[in-house]
């Protein structure tokens, strides 16, 4: 009886100790998965936001060159943000929607963390496929506010230097991207790649994905 009693005992105190530690487990995974939920909406929160401003700068753009549709530079310019404006709404929502299915709280935590790689990817290529076209669309947004606050049309006046700056800004985003790729190939793959993703993607994205490493090292 005592050697039975024994082996209740053990077997009570075994219970026991399982339970605090999937007590201790949960209280440690709670937090990090509050943070991570945190960061996906602050993420969601700011594509909504420049969702919003791609709304107004594209109808702007859209007035802009209906109003100069008589003038080749000026429409051209018009339609160059207009479309632009278009790629960046479909990037905001896109990007909030990817967001929101890593938050999914019913997804499995493998599930979450290859969608949160998908996210970052898609992240850092439409941080470059916005970007580069700047080496060109800053010449074209100074034309907007010369035209529409100033009433100052820069290519009528200064036709040459409007085209060869226009034409440099074409070439350095063609050589940016050469350059980038030549990097790219020259570096370690993983290292190259995921300093390219936490530099795109930002810190957010990749302190959320560093904790759900985390919690799959925890629940392992």
């Amino acid at each position: 009886m005592e050697l039975e009693q024994l082996k209740a005992a053990w077997a009570q105190q075994a219970q026991r100790i399982d339970q605090l530690e999937v007590v201790a487990l949960q209280a440690w995974r709670a937090p990090r998965q509050r943070d991570i939920r945190h960061r996906l909406r602050w993420f969601s929160g700011q594509q909504m936001a420049w969702l919003l401003v791609w709304i107004v700068i594209t109808v702007m753009a859209a007035g802009f060159w209906i109003e100069h549709r008589h003038m080749p530079q000026l429409l051209l310019t018009g339609l160059a943000f207009h479309v632009y404006g278009i790629a960046a709404i479909w990037v905001s929502i896109t990007r909030a929607l990817l967001a929101t299915r890593v938050d999914a709280a019913d997804a499995p935590l493998l599930r979450q963390m290859t969608r949160l790689a998908q996210l970052r990817r898609f992240t850092a290529i439409t941080e470059l496929a916005l970007g580069l076209p700047w080496f060109c669309l800053w010449l074209l947004a100074a034309q907007w506010f010369s035209v529409h606050w100033l009433g100052v049309d820069l290519y009528a006046m200064a036709p040459r230097w409007f085209l060869g700056t226009l034409g440099f800004g074409v070439v350095a985003m063609t050589g940016s991207v050469v350059f980038a790729r030549w990097v790219m190939k020259r570096l370690p793959e993983t290292h190259g790649w995921q300093r390219l993703l936490d530099s795109l993607s930002g810190r957010s994205l990749a302190r959320a994905q560093q904790q759900l490493r985390e919690l799959q090292q925890g629940s392992a």
